[in-house]
């Protein structure tokens, strides 16, 4: 039967939070200004509700079980989150803010974007945390459901609820190793159809690149497919398979990895990368934050 939120008294959640952190009934007690007895009674009261012992008495304090290890991970960012919402004025900190954002975009965004805009929020928001999650066909709905704050990605539903913003625009380059009996600095049409090419699966959904290859004439050869562009950079590093990649992807990592990258063999249009997000999170002034944070960090990227 499922629980009816009704039943559960929600003034418990900030007790269990303080208890997770502080690890002692009494600092618990300090840190939310109540008595000892009267956390007590909370947690008995949350024990009760959630069928649950969720701390266990030891030497070194209260040991949460791992019921209340999997609780706090869920209810932190979103106890967090309320109190950036309830907060009078709608007020956004970074500084002190402990919100927890979840953005969906391939590898590309964890492998490209992320590094960059981490360096950027912590000197902002030292306690601001970010989670990436796969973006999928149901993007636009994890968007809406609020299960996801942020998507980043090339494929645009159309969805007139969901606002959007075009990051940077990528030029698509290949790869191949050095040494390539192939490929010496330049990219034929024949040589990129003579090799084996090294792919992600297919998404039901086109990109310039797409048109192209699905045209007369642009068979590839498919050697391999495999599930992230971080594959397909190592797969290429280790064998004679060619790649089609973003070209800020491909100069992050080709010396790292011993690859040529090498221009397309025919003029094909530059590939724009969104940032998606629902409306109800348009006016939000951590949202708002969030994303500016994300276009200032890319500015501020040299051009590949």
């Amino acid at each position: 039967m499922k629980l009816n939120l009704r039943s559960i008294d929600l003034n418990l959640l900030p007790v269990f939070a303080a208890i997770m952190e502080a690890g002692q009934l009494s600092r618990a007690a300090e840190q939310l200004g109540m008595s000892q007895p009267a956390i007590s009674a909370a947690l008995q009261r949350l024990r009760h509700t959630l069928d649950d012992e969720l701390f266990v008495r030891t030497r070194q304090g209260m040991e949460p079980t791992p019921r209340a290890r999997e609780l706090h991970l869920l209810l932190a960012p979103q106890l967090a989150s309320l109190g950036d919402v309830l907060d009078p004025g709608n007020r956004f900190d970074p500084t002190s803010s402990q919100r927890h954002f979840r953005l969906l975009s391939a590898d590309y965004f964890e492998m490209v974007m992320l590094p960059p805009l981490l360096q950027r929020i912590r000197h902002r928001a030292p306690n601001v945390v970010l989670e990436i999650a796969p973006a999928g066909d149901n993007m636009a709905e994890m968007l809406h459901k609020a299960h996801a704050d942020l998507a980043v990605d090339a494929f645009v539903q159309e969805d007139s609820r969901l606002h959007r913003e075009v990051l940077v625009e990528e030029n698509l380059v290949v790869v191949a190793r050095r040494g390539h009996p192939l490929f010496k600095g330049r990219c034929s049409k024949s040589r990129f159809l003579e090799a084996e090419h090294v792919v992600l699966p297919d998404r039901n959904r086109r990109l310039p690149l797409d048109q192209i290859l699905n045209a007369p004439g642009w068979q590839r050869r498919t050697g391999a497919r495999v599930t992230q562009f971080a594959s397909m950079l190592a797969v290429c590093a280790r064998s004679d398979m060619i790649a089609t990649v973003p070209e800020r992807l491909a100069r992050h990592y080709a010396k790292a990895l011993q690859l040529q990258v090498l221009p397309f063999p025919v003029s094909i249009p530059p590939v724009p990368i969104y940032m998606l997000w629902a409306e109800a999170q348009e006016r939000d002034p951590a949202h708002r934050w969030l994303r500016q944070q994300l276009t200032d960090s890319l500015a501020s990227e040299p051009a590949p």
